[in-house]
């Protein structure tokens, strides 16, 4: 248990740090060690050459401080905001930074490779020096905004970005090997001379990412997401696609009986761009590539779109009633108001209730907020921090779901089914 510091405290350190670095009688460097710092603001603290090493700092508001040259050595910024932070040259080895916002922050020649941690080490009792059972831990950034963020040639070597946001980073000429960007974002982000040997890409978001000169050895980038079609590529060759459209919606109003239904199944449809309030009613599109297209506000009610990727999707205000979305992956989308709840149907004087099919698919970090899900099968779903707040999940299914991370505020949530034993928290 680490000794906490109050706000005042901190205040009075950075104060005497600025009088050291400039000279001014009465000022110490500010070295502060293996104490809890957790929710304190350092919003433009001017901490250039600190050594905070082993400190608690999570959810603390780093908002335009300086720690260039700083000593930030197995230290904890979990939930942390470092808001366009200047960690300029400085020593974060074996850190623990996830879940943070580092959105703009400089990490340009930061060091981020494996250290030892009191964070990571293995507890004893009545343990005097809490540094005798530290354990060396890779640096940690899972789930974290770095978009923007400028890590030129910074030492990262083995660590973990998995889920992270990096669209638009600067990594040009960093030290990544080994380094893992499972399930990131990192479109539009410049590797231009980066070393991922051994690095591993595997679902990530690859489209527009400069890999010019690049040392890719031995790089797994299985089911990433690129700028090259995914199987085949959806041209406007005997019909555009509005007469396509045309033809379908004589279909959906004849029953079948005038028209031809609108199958995009397999194809890699991005080029399309936009989607957005077209109505696709009953489409068939699986296992078809849809990603960072624009769906907004579309009607795809009854459709059927399994095993298709909607990665970064914009489908705010979408209708996916009654539509099948089996294995579909859906990471990073937005559905906010979205519609993926049942369509009633009269059938021999009887009502019957079709659920929008979720089952077996990937939601990681999607925006649900606000969103309907009354009835929907939401089965063997990955939801790893998902934002499911002010959601409409009313007699939902979501039993063998990963539901790590889940933001549930304001969820309406009455009679949905659950594993025995997974408690919703309370707002």
């Amino acid at each position: 248990m680490l000794e906490p510091m109050t706000q005042k405290e901190l205040n009075e350190i950075i104060k005497k740090h600025v009088m050291f670095m400039t000279g001014r009688i009465g000022g110490a460097r500010a070295v502060v060690r293996d104490r809890d710092l957790s929710g304190l603001s350092f919003i433009d603290a001017p901490l250039g050459q600190s050594d905070f090493t082993g400190c608690v700092m999570r959810d603390a508001n780093f908002t335009g401080a300086n720690f260039e040259s700083a000593t930030l050595f197995g230290c904890d910024f979990t939930g942390a905001t470092l808001d366009k932070t200047n960690l300029k040259r400085a020593d974060l080895r074996g850190s623990d930074i996830a879940n943070a916002n580092l959105r703009n922050a400089i990490l340009d020649g930061a060091d981020l490779r494996e250290g030892s941690s009191i964070l990571k080490r293995k507890v004893v009792e009545n343990d005097k020096d809490p540094y005798k059972n530290a354990q060396a831990g890779n640096v940690v950034l899972s789930g974290s905004d770095l978009s923007g963020v400028s890590m030129q040639n910074a030492h990262a070597a083995n660590a973990d970005f998995t889920d992270t946001n990096m669209a638009g980073a600067d990594l040009s000429g960093a030290e990544l090997q080994g380094a893992s960007f499972e399930g990131s974002d990192v479109s539009g982000a410049n590797m231009h001379k980066a070393d991922l040997r051994e690095a591993s890409f595997k679902g990530s978001i690859m489209e527009g990412t400069n890999l010019e000169k690049a040392e890719i050895n031995n790089t797994d980038f299985s089911h990433a997401l690129t700028d090259e079609a995914i199987g085949e590529e959806y041209t406007e060759v005997e019909m555009t696609l509005d007469e396509l459209i045309a033809r379908h919606t004589a279909w959906v109003g004849s029953a079948g009986k005038q028209g031809v239904q609108l199958d995009l199944s397999d194809k890699d449809v991005r080029k399309i761009k936009s989607l957005s309030g077209e109505r696709l009613t009953a489409i068939k599109a699986t296992n078809t590539v849809f990603a960072s297209v624009n769906l907004a506000g579309a009607e795809m009610q009854s459709a059927i779109l399994d095993g298709s990727d909607f990665r970064k999707c914009d489908m705010r205000n979408i209708d996916l009633r009654a539509s099948s979305l089996k294995g579909a992956l859906l990471n990073r989308a937005v559905l906010k108001k979205a519609n993926l709840s049942y369509l009633t149907f009269t059938r021999d004087d009887s009502q019957q209730n079709i659920p929008c099919n979720l089952d077996s698919a990937w939601l990681r970090y999607v925006d649900l907020s606000f969103a309907n899900l009354r009835g929907a099968i939401l089965t063997n779903t990955d939801l790893t921090f998902a934002n499911l707040s002010n959601c409409d999940l009313r007699d939902a299914d979501l039993r063998g779901s990963d539901l790590e991370g889940v933001i549930w505020d304001g969820a309406i949530t009455e009679g949905i089914k659950l594993d025995s034993g997974v408690l919703i928290p309370s707002s």
